[in-house]
Order: C-alpha cells, then sequence, then structure tokens
C-alpha cells in the first residue's frame, strides 16, 4: 500500500530508518538535502531575477594546450605496499568519532586499524587510556636532545647549586621502615597499657594498686566537680584570701604562701617579693584617697579656727608638699640616653630641642593630638531653599 502511495505521489520516494540502531540515518539526512538544495535551485531559475543574474555569469570552458596525460601523483612508497597489498590499511578505528553513513557495522560500532601500517595518533592512544581528562600526553617524546635515549630520564633536582640526590641516604627507606615500625610497638605497648592487658608486666597486687589509685581520682575529681558548684554565695574578690583574725591569717599570708608552695619544691623569693610591691601600690591608692577625705574634714574644721591658725596651717602644708617633691626628685634616676634610643646626650638634647620646637604649632590647643578642623560650611546657613534676596544663607 505504501509503495503503491509512492508511486503515485510525483517527487516521492521511500527509505527505511531505525532511531534505536541508528541505521539509515545519515541515508534520509543527505536525500532531504539534496531535494530541499535542486526545490531552491528550481526555484530560484524560475523567477523573473534569472535573467539579469545570467548576463552577469560567464563560463569558461579551458582548451588543453597539448596532448600529454597528466593523471594523479602517487609517492613510490604507496606505490610498493599497494603492489604488496598484505599490510594495506583496511580499517581505521573510529573510537571517539560521530558515526557516519561511511561507517561499517561491527560488533561494538568500532573499526579496527593495523598497527604495523599506520602510526597511532594521540587521539588513538587518549582513547585508549581512558579517554579526555584521565591520559595526558607526554611531552618529553617531544624533546630533541643530542641522545634520544636521554628524553626519559629523570631531572636532576638543584639546590644551591647542590644536586639533592648527592646527599640522599641509599639506605633512608629501611631506616624509614624501622622507625615505622618501632612506633607501632610502641602504641601497641601503650594501648596495651591503656586498655589494662593480661600481657602487663605487673602482678596482681600491683596492678590492684593501680586500679585501687585511679578509683581513688576518680573521686577526687568528682569532689571536685561537686565543690565547684556556682549555687553558693561567691566572696568578692577584694576581700578574698585576706586575714580574718590572729588565729587564721587568710591564704595570703607570707608565711601560708611560703609553706605551700615550698611544698611543691617553687622557689617563693620572687613572689613574696613582687607582693609587696603591689601591697605598697594598693596602700598608697589608698592613703591619697584618705588625704582626700582629711582635705574635706580639714575644710570643715576652718570655720572654727581664727585667721592666724589658718594660715600656719596652710603654711604647714605647703611646706610638706614642697618636701615631698624634693624626695620624689632625689629617689628618682634620669634616663640614659641609650635607653630613649640615643646615641649619647648630644643626641637627647637635640632631640629634646625638636621637640619644643615642634610643639610651637599646636600651642594653645588641647595637645599634640588636637587635629580639630573649623567647619567652612554652617549647615543651618546652608541647609533649604534658596529664596528670593541675598545668598549669603537660606
Amino acid at each position: 500500500m505504501i509503495e503503491e502511495l509512492v508511486k503515485d505521489a510525483p517527487n516521492c520516494s521511500f527509505m527505511t530508518m531505525s532511531n534505536m540502531s541508528e541505521k539509515g540515518v545519515s541515508e534520509v539526512k543527505a536525500m532531504a538535502c539534496d531535494r530541499l538544495l535542486a526545490t531552491r535551485v528550481e526555484s530560484r531559475i524560475s523567477g523573473k531575477k534569472v535573467e539579469g543574474v545570467m548576463n552577469r555569469l560567464q563560463v569558461f570552458f579551458p582548451d588543453s594546450r597539448d596532448n600529454l596525460e597528466r593523471d594523479a601523483f602517487i609517492p613510490d612508497s604507496v606505490k610498493a605496499e599497494q603492489e604488496r597489498g598484505d599490510n594495506l590499511i583496511t580499517k581505521k578505528s573510529r573510537v571517539g568519532y560521530a558515526p557516519t553513513k561511511d561507517d561499517v557495522d561491527g560488533d561494538d560500532g568500532d573499526m579496527q586499524m593495523d598497527a604495523d601500517a599506520t602510526k597511532k595518533t594521540a587521539r588513538d592512544v587518549m582513547w585508549e587510556n581512558g579517554g579526555p581528562g584521565v591520559w595526558a600526553p607526554d611531552y618529553r617524546e617531544q624533546y630533541d636532545l643530542k641522545d634520544p635515549e636521554w628524553r626519559f630520564d629523570a631531572i636532576p633536582e638543584i639546590l644551591d647549586g647542590k644536586n639533592i640526590m648527592d646527599y640522599v641516604d641509599p639506605d633512608i627507606d629501611a631506616k624509614l621502615a624501622a622507625l615505622e615500625k618501632e612506633e607501632d610497638q610502641l602504641e601497641t605497648e601503650a594501648n596495651a597499657a591503656a586498655m589494662g592487658d593480661d600481657d602487663s608486666d605487673l602482678d596482681e597486687e600491683e596492678s590492684a594498686a593501680i586500679e585501687a589509685i585511679r578509683e581513688r581520682k576518680k573521686e577526687f575529681r568528682l569532689m571536685s566537680h561537686a565543690n565547684k558548684s556556682a549555687n553558693k554565695p561567691i566572696m568578692p574578690r577584694a576581700i578574698r584570701g585576706r586575714a580574718k583574725d590572729k588565729h587564721d591569717r587568710g591564704a595570703l599570708d607570707e608565711e601560708n604562701i611560703r609553706k605551700k608552695m615550698d611544698g611543691y619544691g617553687v622557689d617563693t623569693t620572687e613572689l613574696i617579693e613582687r607582693g609587696r610591691k603591689r601591697g605598697r601600690s594598693v596602700d598608697r591608692r589608698r592613703s591619697r584617697s584618705i588625704a582626700v577625705s582629711d582635705e574635706s574634714d580639714a575644710d570643715m574644721e576652718l570655720d572654727s579656727m581664727s585667721n592666724k591658725q589658718i594660715k600656719k596651717q596652710k603654711k604647714e602644708k605647703i611646706d610638706k608638699k614642697k618636701r615631698e617633691h624634693s624626695l620624689a626628685r632625689a629617689h628618682s634616676k634620669p634616663r640614659e640616653p641609650s635607653e630613649m634610643g640615643l646615641k649619647d646626650d648630644s643626641a637627647a638634647s637635640i632631640a629634646k630641642k625638636l621637640d619644643k620646637q615642634g610643639k610651637k604649632t599646636w600651642e594653645g590647643m588641647s595637645g599634640e593630638g588636637d587635629n580639630r578642623k573649623s567647619v567652612h560650611l554652617v549647615k543651618w546657613m546652608n541647609t533649604g531653599k534658596k529664596r528670593m534676596g541675598t545668598h549669603n544663607k537660606r
């Protein structure tokens, strides 16, 4: 029935193809393209524009200049292979290529190639070794050296002009294996000791004593966690460790600290000296606060004193301050130029002079870090719409 329809229909042909095996797909494509091209050419020729196009075309047929026959040139090597006929390339590998209509069907869809007749290309080698992304070409084959056998030699590693291989121990592999074996053995012994294996060198009494010590340590650890509970009042740090009375001198007492730290084998000389310095600084701060309170009390007492007594008291206070300043200056030690990062006394004097000159630029301000800038555009004068009149302000 289909064949009869094809015979009755003009310009129609019947072809077979399969999408599963892709058989006949290329033939159908080629036939469709040929028919479409012929239709387009015929439509153009039958149009009105063909006359104007044909007037501009000129077809030339070359004449032969002599009677010699000039056939295709075939190299002698190819002719020799053709004459032998036993090593001709009959099939070529199609691995990695898209199928075409010229392919010969086979079991795997690929065509075989004679390895003796033709050299394998890089593409063939790539597909034989895993395909793209897996195989990488070895560019050492392209090295142009005096001796071709040198191409695949290991390239020496040079550091500071010396070959590293000259300093490699030939027995390093054996030593490394011995070291790893020793580490494995030590690790096995440590795991056995931790797990309490029967292979231990301890007898039953020693093992029992070790277990008792471990249980005791575990109990102490649990008791310590229980005592660290936050569900109790916390003593302020300022009064923690102070002496309560003559019977309890507290944890910060010098004798208690020395006794406790000597039990640990720690020298407490520097520790106690540092504590004394801190105590003096705390006492000094405390005395300053007391002095401030005394001054406030003294101001209240001035109301009940005569003018002569007031003058005498002020003079004594001034003399006392002068005396304190003189003692402070006597005990202070001037810094050496080397401690200030300078070479000698002349360099120190030059630095002091430059410091004075630099302070002249900011004298009268709050200090060296005073980088305040004056406002060039006052916001309240330049905010808002521009109205009629002068424009010096909005």
